[in-house]
């Protein structure tokens, strides 16, 4: 115990300060009411995949009770799906597909999980008059990682799910055993209520579930958002909260991100990396991403395959992406790679959150690896830390940041 303490300690520094807080999210004070959505990776969005499947669950006392379940096809039963319910900036508008803010599938296309949890909210509150204290994100590899500490999950057909094989079962198997939707939505939901029976039943270590979950946050996999200011406040301190930063006063943040513009389920199989390279005198930042299709010739689900990608006359193996470039408040994007993408038609530029932005379209061929970089350029004044964001793959995602960037940044 005292060397948990002891490796703990700046944690624990933070749950004493934010105790009450903490004990009021547990629903000390009340019942409070959290939606939980699941980022489909294989589906890429900016801050992790399609956000199609969601639970809505409680807490009182401690005790955790899942209310109901949901997909896109919830909100199209209500007659919601593809209306408008939060009113976002034209200049942020004008950086993302139409379909942005009209269906709960695409939220996700900003990588500003506050817009997303402003979208969820909204749309839900059309639909239902549902309120929720907080909006949560995670995603399979997220659930993986739990399960490596909480054990296996186990089916009514007696298929057990476990950290080594859970991501494959649900994000490539499924759509192979299930060719069409209702049946798979069936199956995530299966997999959810008896993951969420598991992991709520307790009898797992606490200090190695803490570290699976710092796992999934450094791999920003994890992100929290609530409506309390001081919980607010507190998933900031711990780096969950998923916002775009409006200075850059404590953190210089930049990324590239992705959106799948196939319409498919193609991104199980991308692999990337991303580095930095830096120019102090210049005050220059160069940010490159190399993505590899490797997916295989067996695949046949037409669920998987792109539905979009013979509209453009590409087999439905490639992988089309949007990709966004971000430069933070005060800095210029000077060059892009692909300066117009593959399909300059489809490409778009935007202000979100006092960001810069430019999108791409990118392709990426069966068996093809392909790096697209960006140069930005900062304007006067001290740079905070450089928090280099991406988005999550269904493997781990390898960043590096040269020594040359060193001076640019405070420590």
């Amino acid at each position: 115990m005292l060397d948990i303490i002891e490796t703990a300690e700046p944690t624990l520094d933070v749950v004493n300060r934010y105790l009450p807080t903490l004990l009021d999210l547990a629903g000390a004070n009340g019942t409070k009411t959290y939606l939980l959505v699941f980022q489909n990776n294989a589906e890429i969005r900016a801050t992790g995949g399609n956000p199609a499947a969601s639970m809505v669950i409680t807490v009182e006392d401690g005790r955790f009770e899942m209310l109901d379940q949901s997909s896109s096809a919830t909100f199209y039963a209500a007659g919601t799906a593809g209306t408008v319910t939060t009113e976002l900036p034209a200049d942020t508008l004008s950086l993302h597909p139409s379909n942005f803010n009209k269906y709960s599938q695409d939220f996700t296309l900003t990588p500003d999980f506050p817009t997303t949890a402003e979208l969820f909210q909204n749309l839900w509150l059309a639909t239902s008059g549902t309120l929720f204290d907080g909006v949560i994100s995670v995603d399979p590899v997220v659930l993986s990682n739990v399960l490596a500490v909480a054990g296996p999950v186990v089916l009514a057909s007696g298929e057990e799910l476990t950290s080594d094989n859970v991501v494959k079962i649900v994000l490539s198997d499924s759509y192979e055993r299930y060719p069409s939707g209702t049946q798979s939505d069936a199956f995530f939901a299966e997999v959810a209520q008896a993951a969420f029976e598991k992991i709520t039943a307790g009898g797992w270590d606490p200090a190695a579930m803490l570290e699976a979950l710092e796992t999934s946050a450094a791999q920003q996999r994890l992100f929290l958002h609530f409506e309390n200011v001081d919980a607010e406040a507190l998933a900031n301190e711990l780096g969950l909260t998923g916002a775009l930063q409006t200075d850059n006063t404590e953190e210089t943040q930049l990324g590239i991100y992705l959106n799948d513009y196939t319409i498919g389920k193609l991104e199980y199989h991308l692999a990337a990396s991303v580095s930095a390279t830096c120019d102090a005198d210049a005050r220059t930042i160069t940010v490159s991403a190399t993505l590899t299709n490797s997916i295989p010739d067996s695949i046949r689900s037409s669920y998987t395959l792109g539905a979009r990608s013979g509209n453009f006359g590409l087999p439905r193996t490639t992988m089309m992406l949007d990709v966004l470039f971000f430069a933070p408040p005060g800095a210029e994007i000077m060059s892009i790679t692909p300066e117009n993408g593959d399909i300059p038609s489809l490409s778009r530029s935007g202000v979100e959150k006092g960001n810069s932005a430019e999108s791409r379209l990118v392709t990426v061929a069966q068996g093809e690896t392909r790096t697209v970089s960006y140069t930005i350029r900062f304007g006067e004044g001290p740079l905070g830390a450089l928090d280099l964001r991406h988005t999550p793959t269904v493997t781990d995602t390898p960043v590096s940041v040269d020594a040359s960037c060193e001076a640019l940044f405070s420590e």
